[in-house]
């Protein structure tokens, strides 16, 4: 992960938000033997919405016509 480019901020996530995070965690490390930490999770599933959604990954845009 490059870390050239971060925003550092604080927030808070409803309960069922943070149970749904931490279950794709422990199935991610499950599938791929890689343990990510809660940073790196939510680049991976945003990064995976944009592709379901036909959006850039790098650059957030929508490819879809």
């Amino acid at each position: 992960m490059d870390n050239t480019n971060m925003v550092f901020r604080q927030f808070a996530l409803p309960v069922e938000t943070f149970d749904y995070l931490k279950d794709y965690q422990r199935d991610y490390e499950r599938k791929h033997k890689v343990r990510l930490n809660n940073n790196q999770l939510l680049v991976v599933m945003l990064a995976e919405h944009k592709v379901v959604n036909g959006e850039s990954v790098e650059h957030g845009t929508n490819n879809k016509q």
